[in-house]
């Protein structure tokens, strides 16, 4: 029988968990003692996280986090913004696509869930895959899933299980499209989209219980025996300086923020996720777009869209050429998952309409107004 590496922690801070699960992937870049590891822990109360491709400012309360002394940090694995703490479990498996034969992201997706599921069922829970990275109970979301394989086929796969949560406290940091409701009203709508495994058993349960059923449910999936081995202190070095080098600083955390002069933005709700979309203009011509959201495969296929479309005019058919034509690039084939190029081009075509609004409402340029005013212009259409 084969076996695999495990490792389980606790009370970790956010820049050392999201380290650790980075140092264990990149670890299977070539051959390791171990085809795979197992790593389970939970964050300290609390740690905030958005998905990779996420503007941090827009998902997160940042001084809500400083004034009840919550980490916050951003994942190497896309998706939204979430609150990790004592009540989540926090799940790395980290292998090779020499171990592991996958042919798209999906299939990881479906085949490293698969002891997740199996361990929900367990339990007594029938949970499915659902939408693009989501375990659901009867419609309700019980775990986050991300996927990252670097270029050398290393493979994270990340899952936070929500063994319990406490939603006030989620909702003073995570800006959800509730906030205007009632403290009330906000608790309710999050109760009817997200539920717990202690909500579902009607019981609390530990998290050592639902540590040992996830373990036991991996070795039966992947026929194979844990060996515990916990980090040496030569790979606790090598994770500070992942910390150091990326996870604690400014430029990797608030990456995929908007320039100051990104006067437009628009919200849409796509197959790929919801879609942030802002826009700078200097007359009618692009001057800037930028393309964040809580998508996973995606980022190249909009990294070229970004690209493309700078210094362009401001025309809408000239946007949907440009677009168009990115679309038709066969490195980007894998990517669309339900996205189309009409799509894309209303959710930039209405960020430019809200620049163009805002700029109605500057006196750039004039020498009696020397500091710009602009009308804050969003437009919400998940």
């Amino acid at each position: 029988m084969k076996q695999f590496r495990y490792i389980q922690e606790s009370n970790t801070s956010a820049s050392y968990g999201l380290a650790a699960d980075e140092y264990l992937m990149n670890n299977h870049q070539q051959e390791t003692d171990f085809p795979a590891t197992l790593r389970l822990y939970n964050y300290k109360d609390y740690a905030v996280l958005t998905g990779r491709f996420q503007d941090i400012n827009a998902e997160i309360d940042i001084e809500a986090c400083k004034k009840n002394d919550f980490q916050y940090g951003r994942r190497l694995t896309g998706g939204g913004a979430i609150i990790m703490g004592a009540g989540q479990l926090g799940i790395c498996f980290a292998t090779s696509s020499k171990v592991f034969e996958w042919e798209n992201v999906r299939e990881l997706y479906h085949k490293f869930s698969a002891p997740v599921i199996k361990a929900l069922e367990k339990l007594g829970i029938e949970a499915t895959f659902r939408s693009k990275n989501d375990l659901e109970v009867s419609g309700k979301k019980i775990a986050g899933l991300g996927v990252h394989v670097d270029a050398d086929g290393a493979i994270q796969f990340h899952t936070s299980l929500l063994i319990d949560l406490d939603i006030p406290q989620m909702l003073k940091v995570l800006k959800i499209p509730i906030q205007k409701y009632s403290d009330k009203r906000k608790i309710s709508s999050v109760e009817q989209r997200i539920t717990t495994i202690s909500r579902e058993l009607n019981r609390n349960i530990s998290r050592e219980e639902v540590i040992e059923i996830i373990k036991l449910s991996f070795a039966e999936a992947f026929d194979t025996e844990f060996i515990t081995k916990d980090f040496s202190p030569e790979e606790k070095q090598s994770i500070a300086l992942l910390e150091q080098n990326r996870y604690l600083l400014e430029d990797w955390i608030f990456q995929r923020s908007p320039q100051s002069d990104m006067t437009g933005m628009s919200l849409k709700k796509t197959p790929a996720g919801l879609l942030r979309t802002y826009i700078g203009l200097k007359g009618e011509t692009i001057k800037s777009v930028l393309i964040t959201g809580d998508f996973f495969e995606q980022a190249n296929l909009f990294s070229r869209i970004e690209s493309e479309l700078k210094w362009s005019s401001m025309d809408k058919e000239n946007i949907h050429k440009i677009v168009n034509k990115v679309f038709q690039w066969q490195e980007f084939e894998s990517l669309k998952y339900g996205l189309t190029p009409e799509i894309i081009v209303e959710s930039i075509w209405l960020a430019a309409q809200r620049a163009m609004a805002a700029e109605r409402y500057t006196y750039k340029g004039s020498c009696y107004y020397p500091k710009t005013e602009t009308k804050e212009t969003i437009i919400n259409e998940s």
